[in-house]
């Protein structure tokens, strides 16, 4: 397989990145960035090619040839919740709405193999009715339920590809001490509530590469489906 992976530098994308590397099934590996990608040593480097772009929304010739016969993307590009606050509301919607829609399309004109997958790191609760009315954050609630809509409207636009919006709740990571601490903090927690639905790092990479490799068991992967997916893996 020759997997496309957007946002290659972020928390979750360079997870990815570094085992798909790994994974014996994936023989090409792009790594989208707008920054300079940087691994530590692992396996599988020789499958790497590192694409750097201006921005999500601008592909030159490099990067489509690059994209030329790819076979799946897992996309993480995007402004979460807690840093969208930073930015004005055209800006979040550019990033997470326009550069998808960009950079799909991007890989369209590349000609990638039939049956090209499409995996949409979305989050947790995204409301994708139109007429949703949620009480926290609502008008970046309703630009992520909208671009979910879009996404999937690919699969109609595209005959052939296959598209999946994956929901992840908290992501837990130990990049950093105070990561860690709430890490072990969910952990904990988790043995007595579901309330607060998390999945680590590892497992939502994991649980994505299955998907992108073996093909979508649902359109939309909840939470609790990432969480089995990549437990599932990492018990293999």
């Amino acid at each position: 397989m020759k997997l496309i992976i957007a946002g290659a530098t972020g928390l979750v994308g360079k997870e990815i990145t570094r085992q798909s590397l790994q994974h014996e099934n994936i023989t090409s590996v792009v790594a989208l960035s707008r920054g300079k990608f940087e691994l530590d040593a692992t396996a599988g480097g020789e499958k790497l090619q590192c694409v750097t772009v201006k921005d999500y929304d601008e592909y030159p010739d490099a990067a489509l040839q690059a994209f030329a016969g790819a076979d799946a993307c897992i996309w993480t590009v995007a402004i979460t919740p807690f840093r969208a606050p930073s930015f004005s509301f055209d800006e979040v919607e550019r990033v997470c709405r326009d550069c998808t829609l960009a950079g799909f399309q991007a890989m369209m004109r590349a000609a990638p193999n039939a049956g090209f997958r499409f995996l949409y790191l979305s989050a947790k609760g995204t409301p994708r009715e139109a007429d949703a009315n949620p009480r926290f954050m609502k008008e970046y609630q309703l630009m992520r339920g909208a671009t979910e809509r879009m996404v999937l409207g690919f699969k109609a636009e595209y005959p052939g590809t296959e598209v999946a919006i994956a929901q992840p709740g908290v992501v837990t990571n130990s990049t950093t001490l105070s990561r860690s601490a709430m890490a072990s903090m969910f952990a904990v927690m988790n043995i007595f509530t579901s309330a607060i639905p998390n999945i680590r790092r590892e497992d939502l990479a994991s649980a994505a590469l299955h998907q992108v490799l073996n093909g979508f068991v649902a359109e939309t992967l909840s939470n609790a489906e990432l969480v089995r997916l990549g437990r599932l893996q990492s018990s293999d």
